[in-house]
């Protein structure tokens, strides 16, 4: 149904009439200018060869290499070089990223491409335009408009970005004309992509848009955006009595406090979880959590029935056949496994991404991954939990009050009955 027009669209369609008006050429002047200073297209701008860090690397941590090969297989190129002590990338990479979304430690990173980044970037977009597009730099091959999200691959995000963007937004949609992936010479990155985004559509119960015909594309802005925009513009010549009709906060203050809000919630989640776990492990390691796991856990925390739809495993220790060797602690590059001092195993869920790098390290065989409850996801709150003891503190103290009073009301009642039936 559309938004009822008011006096504010009204002054807004004058404003933009008003400029063409002013600036009858339009576009066409900005393309007069110095071709030396004009935007051009270059797709390297939009890429970017991924930096390791050997210490995530599982088959690095683990010294074994069945332990994982999720890299090695999705690179088109063979560009990734795994030895017992370091993890490096050939100059044969191709920099479409892939290897960061498979990876389930984040041992590539780029800082553009990181899940955070990418969260803010789409989120900003989605907020202030009717739609957002998310597209590769063959898809694209011109310079982006600004409600447009440019990847060297859509498979760079993972499962877990598009998820959390889905459950927040509804307007986020992949650009790729038909055939543009039939002859990239990314060969494995539409499988990647289309597995990712499957995934979210099944965790979120979210589609997400797809468009192939680039003229049917829109980069109209929300009518919000623009009518915040607007209200904000005022205020700022002077104009403040127009803050009046609008108490909510528009425009790009408004977008920019949503990011901001995001942001400290997804902080506020991992030293909630801190606290009520632990930062560190029995041998002073600190537990790792992935910027894809932090996405998804800050998303559960408002809505704790999504983390039903996880498949959540994690590893399971037989005690009795197990040596105590530590090999799955140091599998496990998260820290998201220990064994203590006791010899007594343990896992904490939502560390824990499900790599089962841990168990296939385990040459006793002791460790197997098994299915847990997806409830172990939402991360548990110690002040709200203080604050339900404390209500039920009260409620138990108000229920002893009045069973106290009753009591004295009881017994006077039968001291009145006894005074009557001795007069």
């Amino acid at each position: 149904m559309a938004e009822k027009r008011d006096i504010l669209d009204d002054l807004i369609d004058i404003q933009q009439d008003w400029q063409k008006v002013s600036n009858p050429l339009g576009d066409i002047a900005g393309q007069l200018v110095d071709p030396s200073k004009a935007h051009v297209f270059n797709p390297a701008d939009y890429k970017g060869r991924p930096r390791t860090n050997s210490v995530y690397c599982l088959r690095v941590a683990s010294g074994k290499p069945e332990v994982c090969d999720r890299c090695l297989a999705v690179c088109p190129t063979n560009a990734i070089e795994i030895n017992e002590k370091t993890l490096r990338i050939e100059d044969t990479c191709r920099e479409c990223g892939l290897c960061m979304s498979v990876c389930p430690t984040e041992a590539f990173q780029l800082p553009k491409h990181m899940s955070r980044q990418l969260y803010d970037k789409i989120a900003r977009i989605a907020s202030a335009y009717e739609q957002c597009y998310v597209t590769c730099t063959r898809a694209l091959g011109r310079y982006p408009k600004e409600n447009e999200v440019v990847l060297p691959c859509v498979g760079v995000m993972t499962p877990e970005l598009w998820f959390s963007l889905l459950i927040d937004y509804d307007n986020i949609s992949v650009y790729l004309p038909v055939g543009i992936c039939d002859r990239c010479q990314t060969t494995t990155g539409e499988e990647v992509y289309v597995e990712n985004i499957g995934k979210a559509e099944e965790w979120s119960g979210y589609t997400v848009g797809l468009e192939v015909d680039g003229a049917s594309m829109t980069h109209e802005q929300t009518r919000a955006y623009k009518r915040g925009q607007f209200v904000s513009n005022m205020a700022r010549t002077g104009a403040r009595a127009m803050m009046a009709t609008s108490p909510a906060l528009l425009g790009a203050k408004a977008v920019a406090e949503r990011i901001k809000r995001h942001t400290q919630k997804v902080n506020e989640m991992q030293r909630t979880l801190e606290e009520a776990v632990g930062s560190k492990t029995s041998s002073n390691r600190r537990h790792i959590l992935t910027q894809s796991r932090k996405l998804v856990l800050s998303t559960i925390q408002d809505s704790p029935a999504l983390a039903n739809v996880f498949k959540l495993q994690v590893p399971v220790c037989d005690s009795s056949l197990c040596s105590m060797c530590g090999d799955c602690a140091t599998a496990c590059p998260l820290h998201a496994c220990d064994i203590d001092a006791g010899g007594h195993f343990s896992v904490e869920p939502a560390y824990c991404v499900g790599c089962g790098a841990c168990a296939k390290a385990c040459e006793d065989g002791a460790l197997y991954m098994e299915l847990a409850d997806p409830a172990d996801l939402v991360v548990p709150d110690p002040s709200a939990a203080k604050t339900a003891e404390q209500r039920a503190m009260v409620q138990k103290a108000k229920a002893a009050g009045r069973a106290k009073i009753n009591k004295y009301l009881d017994a006077l009642q039968h001291l009145g009955e006894s005074d009557d039936e001795q007069e």
